[in-house]
């Protein structure tokens, strides 16, 4: 068994800390939140789930000044949707990791080549790790818990784990099914609540701004 496709990527769902964003914003002034959801949006008009348009990569940001903070999973699609839409004269700001070794960073933030942030682009590192807002549901705790009461009742196949794995491979497995952190899957089976989840992000954090390129 493995977790529902609703699961698989909750990890993702990772809102920013409202001190930031409330700083960033009296800087840029923000009138759209490029990709959230109803609970956790931070502009009144958003792309997303209960807002203005469902599917963001599909969307016209129409020249916004626009603040995105992307699913870990589709940093590449909303990094290249962002520079589209900058093209078209939009201002994005963006809460990114630093992931230097991806493909995105180098199409769309920096030339490896000159060594420099390709036009269009300034970045800003953010000191420390951002303390996400890890919004985990209701129904994905049941399911890991009981994942784990029937892992550890030796119920074989009808668990996603094995009964013969250890502690480790338990948590891999769960990790891999839900998208989650390590922490975050063993805080809920401490019932931790969602502001407990989180130590900080996995990746250090920068700022990446993109305007119409010169």
């Amino acid at each position: 068994m493995k977790a529902p496709l609703f699961f698989e990527s909750a990890g993702d769902d990772r809102g920013t800390p409202q001190k930031l964003f409330d700083a960033l914003n009296a800087e840029f002034h923000f009138d759209l939140d490029c990709a959230a959801d109803s609970r956790n949006h931070k502009c009144d008009l958003w792309l997303g789930e209960g807002g203005i348009e469902f599917d963001a990569l599909e969307a016209d940001w129409g020249g916004c000044t626009g603040f995105l903070n992307p699913p870990y999973s589709l940093c590449g699609a909303f990094v290249k949707k962002a520079r589209a839409e900058a093209d078209k004269g939009a201002t994005v700001v963006m809460l990114l990791p630093v992931r230097s070794d991806t493909k995105w960073w180098h199409d769309y933030v920096y030339d490896k080549t000159t060594y420099t942030f390709r036009p269009g682009v300034q970045c800003r590192l953010l000191q420390g790790r951002v303390n996400f807002e890890l919004h985990v549901p209701d129904d994905l705790r049941a399911w890991i818990k009981s994942e784990h009461q029937a892992w550890l009742a030796g119920f074989g196949e009808q668990c996603a784990v094995p009964a013969d794995h250890d502690t480790a491979t338990w948590l891999k497995i769960m990790i891999a099914a839900t998208g989650l952190p390590k922490m975050s899957v063993e805080g809920i089976l401490m019932d931790y609540p969602d502001e407990d989840l989180l130590a900080g992000a996995p990746f250090p954090s920068c700022l990446v701004i993109f305007t119409k390129a010169a």
